[in-house]
């Protein structure tokens, strides 16, 4: 009797425990401080506050200089502190105790958190990240990427991490630890999380500079643990600037952008940490500076952005590729620069919001990202208080806990499921199957206009397997050479690439 009471009472504070961390990125920060010989209302401060419908912008003072962008809010979705890769700055704006010399050490450090020299902070766009620090209470981990310390200080070389206690100061928070080492390598700046099959955990994602690698990090109550390094996919050439990373909603998808490389898309496992399934599209004539990317929150629609450009992918499509529609082109909109495509992220309030390449006081909106094509509704240069930094808040999906039914589910922290899709699944690609002539002499075409090709396999009336033939993609077709076969009526099993099974009839006559 005991026994199940423990496991009843832990069980239900597993289920509250999920349930309460849905508030966590409520709060955004944007902007960076005028120069004070300079005095410009346009620079200062911009807080989005998801708390309200609709959606509150705040203009503040602001004290640090965002580039490099992340914030944490409570359950209750409170601001509770944010960075900029330098300094850790607390809910009522100021430095948090011990929240300096983030990253401290060599010339990035000093020239871009030191001096005047970068106007922008720490210059990284998704090399900072801020995560609950599973079964301790009050306490957040800081992910931060450090640059390399010699005169070449684009490279990226060092996974560090930070230790807050937001019950320091009297609820202000203070820095425990700073600066702790996890990792050395040439990471690209795709520092990302999504949340363990298990509902507590997180596994962090970064790939590695031009070797196809991605290492993997566990999160759990015992820290951060040795990475699972795989190789998979095409090598990412683009380390810094212009790329971004993003796991879907339901965690079972992870995509980069790079305008070198295009798109790279893929499964991942939510208890083992693995990446699988690559597939790659290219923007050979599109792509002429930053990219960004981002998932509608059903996870069915991916969005990517090249500067001039904003497509949609239908991730239920046969073909991925093939399903691009371009659902906005930049308008030529400036103020005295332009507000081209940047990087994208989903919001608390389903809404994706785009930021422009230039740091203008205007991002983009995507207002019903979950709609197919021009339904999605793209509103461009809507104006925010002041001018941003570049990047949005880097954030995981905090709406997304257990994989129930899977392996890894053990801890009895059910929550809430991700949102399901309601937008009709495009057509299957096995209902467009022709075979003609239909009865057949000699020769009998078989054309799977809308799939990337099969297998078919034949039998006789009385069920008696006749042979077995390759099926090519699309329009293409395959010639089915019925010359050898006794008249009468065959069946033709087909199978496309993406696993529909299809049986139809066919007479042969001579």
């Amino acid at each position: 009797m005991k026994l199940e009471k423990l496991f009843c009472l832990l069980l239900v504070i597993g289920q509250n425990m999920a349930t309460a961390q849905i508030k966590f990125d409520y709060n955004w920060v944007l902007g960076y401080p005028a120069d004070i010989n300079f005095p410009n209302p346009k620079y200062n401060g911009t807080l989005v506050d998801f708390n309200t419908e609709p959606t509150e912008y705040y203009y503040f003072d602001i004290g640090v200089k965002l580039n490099a962008n992340a914030a944490i809010s409570d359950s209750t979705g409170k601001l509770l502190f944010y960075t900029n890769g330098c300094e850790i700055i607390n809910k009522n704006h100021k430095k948090m105790i011990n929240g300096d010399d983030i990253n401290a050490g060599g010339l990035s450090f000093q020239q871009e958190c030191k001096s005047n020299i970068y106007p922008y902070g720490y210059s990284t766009h998704q090399g900072v990240l801020i995560l609950p620090f599973p079964d301790m209470p009050n306490q957040y981990v800081l992910l931060h990427l450090r640059k390399s310390d010699t005169i070449s200080r684009e490279y990226i070389l060092d996974l560090l991490y930070s230790i807050v206690d937001i019950s320091g100061d009297d609820g202000f928070g203070a820095v425990l630890s700073k600066n702790n080492f996890v990792y050395h390598d040439t990471f690209c700046d795709m520092l990302t999380a999504v949340r363990h099959g298990n509902g507590r955990d997180w596994w962090i994602l970064i790939p590695r500079y031009n070797t196809a690698e991605y290492y993997t990090f566990l999160l759990s109550p015992e820290g951060i643990g040795k990475p699972i390094i795989q190789k998979i996919g095409e090598p990412i050439k683009n380390f810094r600037w212009g790329v971004q990373a993003a796991f879907s909603p339901n965690g079972a998808k992870y995509v980069n952008h790079t305008p070198l490389g295009g798109l790279q898309i893929f499964n991942f496992d939510r208890c083992a940490g693995l990446l699988s399934n690559p597939v790659r599209i290219t923007f050979p004539n599109d792509t002429i500076g930053g990219c960004g990317v981002a998932f509608s929150s059903t996870s069915r629609f991916l969005y990517a952005s090249n500067t001039l450009k904003l497509y949609q992918f239908d991730l239920q499509s046969v073909n991925i590729s093939k399903s691009r529609q371009v659902v906005g082109v930049y308008d030529g909109f400036e103020d005295a620069l332009p507000t081209t495509f940047y990087q994208m992220q989903l919001a608390p309030d389903n809404k994706i919001y785009m930021t422009c390449t230039f740091g203008v006081k205007y991002w983009h909106i995507i207002h019903t990202p979950d709609n197919k094509g021009l339904d999605c509704n793209l509103e461009q240069h809507y104006p925010i208080p002041t001018y941003h930094g570049f990047s949005p808040p880097n954030f995981p999906h905090f709406r997304l806990f257990d994989a129930e039914g899977s392996p890894c589910d053990t801890l009895g922290i059910n929550g809430p499921p991700p949102p399901e899709d309601t937008t009709p699944p495009p057509p299957q690609c096995a209902g467009n199957i022709r075979i003609y002539p239909n009865p057949a002499q000699r020769l009998a075409q078989i054309e799977l206009p809308d799939c990337e090709g099969g297998s078919l396999r034949v039998f006789d009336a009385m069920g008696r397997w006749v042979e077995d033939l390759a099926l090519a993609p699309e329009r293409v077709g395959t010639e089915l050479d019925v010359s050898r076969y006794v008249p009468g009526i065959y069946f033709l099993h087909i199978r496309t690439a993406t696993g529909e099974a299809v049986v139809r009839g066919l007479a042969v006559v001579r």
